[in-house]
C-alpha cells in the first residue's frame, strides 16, 4: 500500500469516528453535522466501526427516523451482516421501536427473516421487549417488486404503462397494518391521482388477494387483511359513484370526506360507530374463502357481539391479524384507528393520533362528549373484553390472553428497576 493510499484510510477512519461520535449525540445539532459530512464525501457510508456497526446500524439503534431516511436516500445498504452479534439495522429499528423505520428499511431491502447469533428474527425481538406494533409491520411487510410484477406483467413491455406513484401507493397500502376505512379514506385524498386508474387499482388489489390463498404458501391472515381492503375500496366507490351521480360537479376531496364522516357518525346512545360497524362486520362475512380457519374464528367471535355492543369488530379484527398483544397494548384513534393514539379527549379520553384527526371527528364527537364520558367512567369499574379474550387467532407465539397480558405488564411495573 502507498503512503498516500495509508493516509487516505486513515482519513476515512478518523471521518469515520467522528461520525459516530455525533451520531452518539443523537441531538439536532449533531444530526445536521452528520448529513453535512455525507453531503461531502459518501466514501465512508459503508465503514464499520469496532463492533462492524455502519453509520446506519447506529442510527437504528439510536432512533433517528431522519437520519435513516437520509441515508437510506443516499444509497446506505439496508442489509449490512458484518456485526460481530448477528444483528442487523431492522433489529435495532425494532427494538428501538420505530414502526415507521422498520417500514423504511423493509422497503430498501432489509431481510425480515435475518437472525442473529441467538437465532432471533427482529420480529421476534420486538415481541420479546413489547414493541408490537413494529411486529405487525415487518410481518406485514410486501416487496414491491410483488405489486410491480402485477402491474406490469410484462415489465417494460407491458401493454398498460401506469407511473411509479400508482405502484408505489398500492405498494403502502397492502403492506399497512393499519386496517380501517377512515384511514383508507384519508390516504385517498392525499393521492386523488389513483382515482385517474381506479379499475386497474382495484384489479390489483384484488390480484393481490387472490395470491394469498392461490399459490403453494397460502397465508390466511394476509388473505383476509387485503380482502378487508378491497372490500372497504369498494365501497369507498359505490359511495364515490352514488354522489357524483348526484351532483358531478363535486369535487373527490369532498365526497371522500363525506363519506369518512358517514362511517364516523354516532349518536349520544351508541357504544360503537354503527356505519363503521356495519361496514367491517359486512366485510368480514363477504371473506369469499368459507372453509378459512381464519375467517371461521374471526366470523363465529363477532357474531357472538351483539351489532352495536363492544368490543367493535375493529378490535376483533386487530386482534385475529396481528396478535392480542398489539390489541392489549395498543391505544387506536377513534377517527382512523391508528395504534399510536397520544391525544386525548380532555373530558371523555376518547384517543385521537392527531389534532387534524380529532378536528375532522369534532363536529360528531361534541354531541356525544358528555354521554362517552360517563359511560367511560362505567367501563373503568368492568372492563367488556370478555369476548376479546376468546379469541386467539393471532401471530404464532401472541397466544397469551389479554388479562394474562396485564397482569404481567402489573408485575413488571411493580418490580425496581436496577
Amino acid at each position: 500500500m502507498t503512503v498516500a493510499a495509508r493516509e487516505r484510510d486513515i482519513s476515512r477512519a478518523e471521518k469515520a469516528r467522528k461520525v459516530f461520535d455525533l451520531i452518539k449525540e443523537n441531538s439536532e445539532e449533531s444530526t445536521q453535522k452528520v448529513k453535512q459530512i455525507y453531503e461531502e464525501d459518501l466514501s465512508i457510508l459503508e465503514e464499520c466501526d469496532d463492533s462492524g456497526m455502519t453509520a446506519l446500524d447506529q442510527v437504528c439503534f439510536k432512533g433517528n427516523e431522519e437520519l435513516v431516511e437520509f441515508l437510506l436516500r443516499k444509497g446506505a445498504n439496508a442489509d449490512n451482516r458484518r456485526h460481530n452479534q448477528g444483528y442487523t439495522c431492522l433489529m435495532f429499528a425494532a427494538m428501538s421501536g420505530s414502526a415507521r423505520m422498520c417500514r423504511m428499511l423493509l422497503d430498501a431491502g432489509a431481510r425480515a427473516y435475518a437472525t442473529n447469533n441467538i437465532n432471533k428474527t427482529a420480529s421476534e425481538i420486538a415481541a420479546f421487549i413489547g414493541k408490537h406494533e413494529c411486529v405487525s409491520v415487518i410481518s406485514n411487510h410486501i416487496n414491491i417488486e410483488e405489486v410491480e410484477k402485477i402491474v406490469h406483467p410484462k415489465g417494460d413491455e407491458s401493454d398498460e404503462k401506469f407511473p411509479p406513484e400508482f405502484v408505489s401507493f398500492i405498494h403502502r397500502l397492502v403492506g399497512t397494518h393499519e386496517i380501517h376505512p377512515v384511514k383508507l379514506v384519508f390516504n385517498i385524498i392525499k393521492a386523488e391521482y389513483m382515482m385517474k386508474y381506479r379499475k386497474k387499482f382495484e384489479w390489483v388489489v384484488d390480484r393481490m388477494f387472490e395470491k394469498q390463498l392461490r399459490s403453494k404458501e397460502s397465508n390466511e391472515v394476509m388473505s383476509m387483511k387485503l380482502w378487508i381492503l378491497l372490500f372497504m375500496l369498494r365501497e369507498l366507490l359505490k359511495f364515490t359513484d352514488e354522489k357524483l351521480a348526484e351532483k358531478p360537479d363535486l369535487e373527490l376531496e369532498a365526497v371522500f370526506k363525506s363519506y369518512a364522516r358517514h362511517l364516523l357518525k354516532m349518536k349520544p346512545t351508541d357504544q360503537v360507530r354503527p356505519m363503521e360497524e356495519s361496514l367491517l362486520r359486512s366485510a368480514v362475512a363477504a371473506f369469499p374463502y368459507k372453509h378459512s380457519l381464519l375467517a371461521q374464528t374471526l366470523g363465529k367471535a363477532i357474531s357472538k357481539t351483539p351489532f352495536g355492543k363492544p368490543p367493535p369488530a375493529f378490535m376483533f379484527i386487530n386482534q385475529s391479524l396481528f396478535g392480542q398483544r398489539l390489541v392489549a397494548t395498543a391505544t387506536f384513534c377513534a377517527t382512523c384507528g391508528g395504534p399510536a393514539a397520544n391525544l386525548r379527549c380532555s373530558k371523555c379520553k376518547f384517543p385521537y393520533c392527531s389534532q387534524e384527526c380529532q378536528k375532522f371527528d369534532w363536529p360528531i364527537h361534541k354531541q356525544c362528549c358528555a354521554t362517552l364520558a360517563t359511560m367511560r367512567e362505567k367501563e373503568e369499574k368492568e372492563v367488556p373484553t370478555e369476548a376479546l379474550i376468546q379469541l386467539s387467532v393471532g401471530d404464532e407465539g401472541e397466544e397469551k390472553k389479554i388479562e394474562e397480558i396485564k397482569e404481567e405488564e402489573a408485575k413488571d411495573a411493580d418490580e425496581p428497576q436496577s
